[in-house]
């Protein structure tokens, strides 16, 4: 699956539609981590973590193409953006289902877990992707990572980091099996 097909599943997987293009970043950078054979773009640390700015092309793309509907959502601090498949594209996440059926039902799955755990709130999804952004870069150490470590190895990517926010990443990861925390 490419990140167009991997795009199609996410909204597919929740009724259409996402909230926020930066969740749709985190869909996709957790679908990468969970999905083995996705050709998908290359991340690198961000402000809400794992960023590609390829995956931000490849959506300006669909929406260019209209295979997405891009709306924007007023809000208190700032608009948002709800990504919603069109009909054409809602055609092309049908194909993805039937010629990328395990890899569908993965995604489906974990758009699943993400929204019975934050319902795809921004936040929570940024917190988990962050987690394994480090966990992934920290395995050069072998050595685990606990909460504190992880605050330090976020101040160093330009993240402000909280426990709880660790917490709450770590919680979401291990929902989805993506790490297994040993707890004291």
């Amino acid at each position: 699956m490419d990140v167009y097909e991997t795009i199609e599943a996410i909204l597919d997987s929740n009724n259409g539609e996402i909230m926020g293009r930066t969740a749709i970043h985190k869909l996709v950078y957790l679908s990468k981590k969970t999905i083995n054979g996705l050709t998908l773009p290359t991340y690198k640390p961000h402000f809400y973590g794992p960023y590609s700015p390829d995956l931000s092309l490849s959506l300006e793309k669909m929406v260019t193409y209209s295979f997405i509907d891009e709306i924007k959502v007023p809000g208190k601090m700032y608009e948002g953006y709800k990504y919603r498949l069109t009909d054409d594209g809602q055609d092309l996440a049908n194909n993805v289902k039937i010629t990328y059926e395990e890899e569908y039902e993965k995604i489906n799955n974990l758009v699943t877990v993400c929204k019975k755990f934050c319902n795809l709130k921004t936040a929570p999804l940024s917190y988990a992707a962050k987690m394994y952004y480090m966990l992934e870069s920290n395995k050069e150490e072998k050595k685990p990572m606990d909460h504190n470590d992880a605050i330090r190895k976020a101040e160093k990517l330009g993240w402000e980091i909280t426990a709880d926010e660790v917490e709450e990443g770590v919680q979401l990861l291990e929902q989805l099996k993506l790490v297994e925390v040993v707890r004291n």
